[in-house]
């Protein structure tokens, strides 16, 4: 299949096809993004549904059945402060919309001469913001684009750039199998100098087991560097009808003996439309990273959910009426509508 091979490819491309020279641009777009991928390790281009998926594979931004808002925020290293903010929304049976900013923060930092002199303080930023568009192909296939607009600012110096991301996903019963390419573009100039952007391959597959437990795994390509390999599990547990606690555990490879063993681990809590999710991540003599995020989903459900998909708690999505409701009056069905959709839980 197209994503086997395209993992191959990725896993065995030498280092020098992607070295750039000198720094890239903006390496903040490396860090994972929102607490459920990051406590996963990352392996998120399969598994990704609704908001969080736009920043791993988009295409899982198809498999939104409401409207939904994420905000992120992430302790990252050295008083370094990670923001992100999705958005999704469905406008037809196979189009969905979605939005997204990536935003990092360095604080104030001290600034000095060619010889070595402080001479005051500075900060910086580094931003980028997407807006895109995700499809139902049919037969279970999803594919999405997005253009991206890049900004970073480090004292008085300011640059921009564009970029676009682009991902597939197929599912099959309980297997998923996802590939994506984000931040190809033009490069950066920022003073003097023209910076590479951080070219991100992904390829992966995910299973799902018993409704209850996932099993992913991914191959990541950055431009610079080596394959990484990515995997991650999530349990999900009942504490009642519309309420569910998740348990999660990721690894990374490719880390230096300074930046820490590539574990990560979090927890998550659905209660009916709202969800928080907390990760931890160790990076060894540079500090722990603490993320946390908040998701939220509403308004009317999408007339015809692109997969159907089950939980822990076993509540089901599909759009599909019960033989009981097909009997009812407009006036009924409405009302028995209602009902489901106040307990719907979150698409992940």
């Amino acid at each position: 299949m197209v994503w086997i091979i395209l993992a191959c490819i990725i896993s065995l491309s030498p280092a020098r096809a992607w070295a750039g020279a000198g720094a890239i641009a903006l390496p903040f777009l490396k860090i994972d993004s929102g607490a459920r991928a990051s406590a996963l390790g990352g392996a998120y281009s399969a598994a990704g549904e609704g908001a969080s998926s736009i920043f791993y594979n988009p295409a899982g931004a198809a498999l939104s059945d409401r409207k939904e808002f994420e905000i992120s925020h992430n302790d990252w290293l050295e008083g370094l402060r990670n923001e992100n903010l999705a958005y999704t929304q469905p406008i037809s049976k196979n189009h969905t919309v979605f939005g997204g900013a990536n935003l990092l923060f360095s604080g104030t930092m001290d600034k000095y001469n060619a010889s070595g002199v402080k001479t005051g303080s500075f900060n910086s930023q580094e931003g980028a913001f997407n807006f895109g568009v995700s499809t139902d192909l049919g037969d279970q296939y999803y594919c999405a684009a997005a253009l991206k607009a890049l900004y970073q600012k480090a004292d008085k110096d300011s640059a921009n750039s564009w970029a676009g991301d682009a991902g597939l996903l197929k599912i099959s019963g309980d297997l998923r199998f996802g590939a994506s390419v984000s931040n190809f573009g033009t490069k950066m100039k920022l003073g003097s100098r023209a910076f590479d952007l951080p070219l991100i391959l992904r390829a992966g597959a995910g299973k799902r087991l018993n409704d209850q437990f996932w099993f992913l795994a991914d191959i990541v390509k950055v431009r610079e560097s080596q394959a990484a390999f990515c995997a991650g599990v999530e349990a999900g547990f009942d504490i009642d009808e519309n309420e569910a606690f998740f348990a999660r555990a990721g690894y990374k490879s490719d880390r230096s003996q300074y930046t820490g063993s590539g574990l990560t681990a979090g927890i998550g809590i659905k209660s009916n439309n709202l969800r928080l999710d907390y990760a931890f991540a160790p990076y060894g003599d540079l500090g722990d990273s603490h993320r946390i995020t908040l998701s939220f989903r509403f308004g009317v459900m999408r007339e015809n959910i692109p997969v159907k998909n089950k939980y822990p708690s076993g509540q089901d999505t599909s759009s599909r009426q019960t033989p009981a409701a097909k009997d009812k009056t407009p006036t009924e069905k409405k009302t028995a509508n209602e009902q489901e959709d106040e307990g719907i839980l979150f698409v992940w």
